[in-house]
């Protein structure tokens, strides 16, 4: 880290370390253990999915090659404890404690589990109350001042996870810019003709992170494919002919992940591609009608009736847009949420605890899969994707409708969908937007 960038984190580990003190206090611990987690193997196989750390620990210390590492907080001025995990292996090059981290943690590293996990209990000895944050707790369970916390503290701790520090703010921003270098390589090889493969290997090269950096499996979707909303292959062939393009790519920097959306059609004067432009206007327009919100269901809902608009403007539908939001008819061609929260996950958990109390609400029984139902407020970073979809097994279901426009949607379902995605930062001037503002510099 550059010494801007190291400021920005000792500010964010200040700012975290108050919050977890605060809450200790609250709910009567004096310490916490944060276990960065164990892999798992694939079943009756001694290979591994690509690690994924606890993001609780994450938070603390930005360091992803940390499998097995350990974290002890105390409720006092001291220093955290780091427990690094660096066996001497020659099958695997091991990690080492991350250099940026020696200034704020009291660092231990360890050339063996067993020496680790004792030097931990030593430790824990010190506290009389202990919460545990971990995948697996069945080797601390034993131990008599550490528990499991309750569903409470934790939704409040997750609550809390969604409103960002400069640093994180700093790490979303860099990951956008990434990614959006990706996409625009992704969208020069698709004007050449490649296949999705192509295009996916393209992306990685750009943006330098192979199949398991990235934030989530790239979405590379020619022509049908689009309409299937997290499409999962990368064909190897491109289609005889070219109609459609959409890429939902992020990129991570420093742990943090953005998600980008982008749709194109073939042939910049056909009617899939006013439906973009078309899309594209109204997502901005969203965008600039966030702060007017209160919270994001009106959020959802004000999308829904975007999209309706959009779906009148382009003659897919017949009837008015208040008809086609009463019928729910733009659940069929809009049928995912308008946004989730970013941050160390690209669906940030967090989005269905309204209040800092850790208070659980729920969906709305239209819109139950909805990922984020809690008040907009500042420093939250989201994203915004709104979309229209001709997928054949939702229109299956509304066949023969009256107010549908048969014959365009028949002739749209070859090019799949629409979705624009963006990721958008909640300030107390206004919105800014990571995505637009990437896409403009580049």
């Amino acid at each position: 880290m550059d010494a801007r960038t190291q400021g920005l984190f000792k500010d964010h580990l200040a700012t975290i370390s108050q919050l977890w003190i605060e809450k200790f206090r609250q709910n009567h611990f004096d310490g916490a253990l944060i276990a960065a987690g164990t892999n798992t193997y694939y079943h009756d196989d001694d290979q591994s999915p690509p690690f994924r750390a606890n993001p609780h620990f994450l938070r603390w210390t930005v360091a992803e090659h940390s499998e097995h590492c350990l974290l002890l907080l105390n409720d006092s001025e001291k220093k955290p404890k780091l427990l690094w995990y660096a066996p001497s292996d020659f099958w695997y090059l091991p990690s080492t404690t991350p250099e940026w981290l020696l200034e704020h943690f009291d660092c231990e590293s360890y050339a063996t589990r067993q020496a680790m996990e004792q030097a931990c209990l030593q430790h824990l000895t010190t506290n009389t109350r202990v919460a545990y944050f971990g995948p697996d707790p069945s080797r601390f369970a034993d131990i008599e001042n550490v528990e499991i916390p309750s569903p409470v503290l934790k939704n409040q701790l997750a609550y809390a996870r969604g409103f960002k520090t400069p640093f994180e703010i700093a790490q979303i921003s860099i990951a956008t810019e990434i990614a959006v270098q990706g996409h625009l390589v992704a969208y020069q090889h698709f004007r050449t003709g490649a296949s999705e493969f192509d295009i996916h290997l393209a992306y990685q090269d750009r943006t330098k992170q192979v199949h398991h950096d990235l934030p989530y499996p790239n979405i590379v979707a020619l022509n049908e494919h689009s309409s299937t909303l997290h499409y999962q292959h990368y064909d190897r062939d491109p289609p005889e002919k070219q109609l459609s393009f959409l890429i939902d790519a992020g990129a991570k920097h420093r742990c943090y992940h953005s998600d980008i959306t982008r749709t194109y059609s073939a042939d910049p004067n056909d009617e899939f591609a006013d439906l973009v432009k078309s899309v594209d206007e109204a997502q901005q327009a969203l965008v600039a009608k966030i702060p007017e919100l209160e919270d994001f269901v009106e959020f959802h809902e004000c999308a829904h009736r975007a999209m309706a608009d959009v779906l009148v403007a382009q003659q897919i539908v017949t009837c008015s847009a208040a008809a086609a939001v009463e019928q729910q008819l733009t659940d069929t061609f809009y049928p995912h949420g308008t946004g989730h929260l970013l941050g160390l996950q690209t669906h940030d958990i967090g989005g269905h605890i309204i209040d800092d109390a850790g208070t659980e609400g729920k969906p709305p029984s239209r819109f139950p899969s909805l990922r984020l139902i809690r008040r907009i407020e500042n420093n939250l970073i989201f994203t915004v994707e709104p979309g229209i979809y001709f997928i054949p097994v939702l229109l299956e279901r509304v066949r023969g409708h009256k107010d549908i426009n048969w014959n365009l949607v028949d002739r749209l379902i070859p090019y799949g969908g629409v979705r624009i995605e963006d990721n958008v930062l909640v300030q107390a001037d206004g919105i800014r937007n990571f995505t637009r503002d990437s896409f403009a510099a580049a």
